[in-house]
């Protein structure tokens, strides 16, 4: 685990051909796949879409930081092969290894896999030990746009993209009387971070999902 670094489906880019990175905070344990041995093999748009809410609702910002309608991201998706090809620009990952439930849960099987107790000890030991080599990796890498995902691990984020903790640009807005919030900053590697893509306090609307991906564009666009 000490060398555990960025890895995912996807396109990991280089600085000559710059990828986006959507940015989770850990894998999920999956329900049971629905699709063909050759869509769970390839990754495949349709495989995503059908499964996955984050996948779904991921799709959807993206579409609209690419300037598309969010009511078009399946076919734009299908049409850039996102997180399914290894040429296509668009790179999927998360920051800690080990997949779990929920946030909070640290089963008996995670406890013998990484040896830690709980899973406090285990994300600073993450923290401490590999988001150094995780920015080294990152800054070689240069993505278009790193887009975190989980308003709660913005300080993580940032750690990993910035090797420090950087002022930010906070945003909130309300949809249906429900609060929202991005985090922005400009530079050689645009910086966004958006509430979670599938909880019930998250963007959960295509009205939200539009409205992140609005402000992530126009900040690359200055």
């Amino acid at each position: 685990m000490k060398n555990h670094q960025f890895g995912g489906p996807g396109d990991i880019g280089s600085p000559e051909h710059r990828s986006l990175w959507l940015c989770g905070i850990e894998y999920g344990e999956s329900e049971n796949e629905n699709g063909t041995d050759d869509e769970i093999e390839n990754y495949t748009v349709a495989l995503q879409w059908r499964n996955w809410t984050y996948n779904r609702n991921a799709f959807k910002l993206i579409a609209s930081i690419e300037g598309q309608k969010v009511e078009d991201a399946l076919s734009y998706a299908e049409q850039k092969k996102i997180f399914e090809s290894s040429t296509a620009g668009y790179f999927q990952t998360n920051l800690f290894p080990v997949e779990c439930r929920t946030l909070g849960t640290w089963t008996e099987d995670a406890k013998i896999r990484t040896g830690f107790p709980d899973k406090r000890a285990y994300a600073d030991y993450i923290r401490s030990i590999c988001f150094e080599n995780m920015h080294k990796q990152l800054q070689a890498k240069k993505p278009r746009l790193f887009l975190g995902v989980g308003i709660t691990h913005v300080g993580d984020f940032s750690q990993v993209v910035f090797g420090e903790q950087v002022e930010l640009e906070r945003h909130d807005f309300e949809i249906g009387g429900h609060k929202k919030t991005v985090f922005l900053r400009q530079g050689e590697i645009p910086f966004a971070v958006v509430s979670h893509l599938s909880s019930p306090s998250g963007l959960n609307s295509n009205e939200a999902l539009e409205t992140a991906g609005h402000l992530i564009r126009n900040m690359m666009r200055k």
